[in-house]
């Protein structure tokens, strides 16, 4: 797993990990403001400059291969902002490896679909051996960012998505669609655990927007951020707005100043 460390010389660790067809450069509106924080940025398999091995458990794999970054870079804990996709694997090292982690910020969150939005999920599984990820990722973007003032971070994620290998996508993809029915362990686990969670999505994430509500409801101690006229990458799309909300929860301001940025 491709990595880069940003070292500003604190005490205090942020592990951000990207969307699907995503990369370290799509944190770059993050990695500035972050600057009170030691920064590590990885780039999920088939990604950037990380390569995928063609082996089931990819979900479970990634989580490994962040542990493993960070017993070899001595980092004992990181407060992990994750989008999208990296949301799936933020779950799962938070499961897997809970003593390391300590806050989760879950934007664009994509767990706990409705039954329609996993009846599409599926119909796109089944397009992936079909047609191909040129075609198939634009119209997955459209879908997800359909408006004008998404479009910024629609161009960008379809710029980058081209970089990505097609068997990174078919295989992310269903990592998607099979990793909907652990969220109930995921859950549990974060409320024995009594973790840090902050739920962060744009009013207008039309396919996965019900989830993020949906979650919280089933996390209530989780801090929950609804952000006006945005979309699916609010890290793109309202950046600084996102930036100041992650800080304030990171740096453990309470989450009903959160609703009022916001």
């Amino acid at each position: 797993m491709n990595y880069e460390i940003y070292n500003n010389n604190s005490k205090e660790w942020v592990l951000l990990i990207h969307g699907l067809g995503g990369s370290i450069r799509t944190w770059k509106y993050q990695i500035k403001d972050l600057k009170d924080y030691n920064i590590i940025a990885v780039e999920l398999e088939g990604h950037g400059g990380s390569s995928i091995k063609r082996a089931r458990h990819l979900l479970s794999r990634s989580a490994e291969d962040i542990n493993e970054i960070l017993e070899k870079e001595n980092i004992e804990k990181v407060n992990i902002i994750s989008l999208s996709l990296g949301t799936l694997v933020a779950m799962e090292f938070a499961y897997r490896y809970k003593e390391k982690v300590k806050s989760i910020v879950l934007a664009g969150f994509v767990l706990n679909l409705g039954i329609g939005y996993k009846t599409l999920l599926a119909v796109l599984e089944g397009l992936k051996f079909i047609v191909p990820k040129k075609f198939l990722y634009p119209l997955f973007a459209n879908i997800m960012m359909p408006h004008k003032n998404h479009k910024k971070s629609r161009d960008i994620f379809i710029r980058e998505s081209l970089k990505m290998k097609s068997l990174a996508f078919r295989m992310w993809l269903t990592e998607l669609f099979t990793t909907q029915f652990k969220l109930t362990e995921y859950i549990k686990s974060l409320k024995e655990n009594h973790l840090p969670v902050f739920l962060i999505s744009g009013k207008e994430d039309y396919f996965f927007f019900n989830s993020v509500i949906g979650t919280h409801k089933k996390l209530s101690e989780a801090s929950l951020c609804l952000i006006e006229k945005c979309g699916h990458v609010c890290s793109i799309e309202k950046y600084e707005l996102f930036n100041s909300l992650v800080l304030k929860f990171i740096k453990g301001q309470d989450s009903a100043e959160f609703a009022a940025l916001a």
